[in-house]
């Protein structure tokens, strides 16, 4: 009388088809992602008492790598401090999660406001022959258009380093917010 079953799935749509007979007896709990804010004040609590020394961008990298889920930030963080030693930086976690800088994000944004449409051929080749994942890639542009729009609507931007941050203020004016939408929408 007092067990209690609990399935847990990614794809509730699936129970509704294949348990029709007893639905009225089920609770249903949907779980949401854990928010950058979150997962970077958790991190820093871990990796503060792990002392490992980790820049605020290279948190906030690993914190957006992990999209929602605080086990994936954690075990991303392992991944990063695994691959050396001292104070983990952005680079590191570039280097250790395969991430696109930020700074080619900018000049493919930069190639855009300008109408330069025939250089970004050359742009992709040369992130191909770097061998960038792409998904991971127009996943990372996306946030970086995300950042833009909010800084053309209310001049912050969260999600970003503060390089990035700066960058885009400086792009302010090229971009109107509809264009931006467009973009993401295209994206996603």
């Amino acid at each position: 009388p007092r067990v209690a079953f609990v399935f847990a799935t990614t794809e509730p749509q699936k129970i509704a088809q294949s348990a029709a007979p007893v639905l009225s007896r089920l609770q249903r709990f949907d779980l949401k992602r854990i928010g950058i804010g979150d997962i970077t004040r958790r991190l820093t609590t871990v990796l503060e008492r792990e002392e490992i020394q980790i820049t605020p961008d290279a948190l906030g990298m690993i914190a957006r790598a992990a999209d929602g889920s605080m086990r994936d930030a954690l075990s991303l963080a392992d991944q990063v401090i695994s691959i050396g030693a001292g104070s983990v930086t952005p680079e590191r976690v570039r280097e250790a999660l395969g991430l696109v800088p930020e700074d080619e994000f900018i000049a493919i944004l930069d190639l855009i406001a300008q109408h330069r449409a025939g250089e970004i051929f050359d742009a992709v080749n040369r992130l191909a022959d770097s061998g960038v994942d792409f998904g991971v890639f127009l996943t990372g542009f996306a946030d970086i258009l995300r950042a833009q729009l909010t800084i053309v609507l209310n001049g912050k931007a969260e999600g970003v380093s503060s390089a990035a941050i700066t960058a885009l203020r400086d792009r302010r004016d090229q971009f109107a917010a509809g264009d931006l939408l467009r973009m993401i929408s295209a994206i996603n």
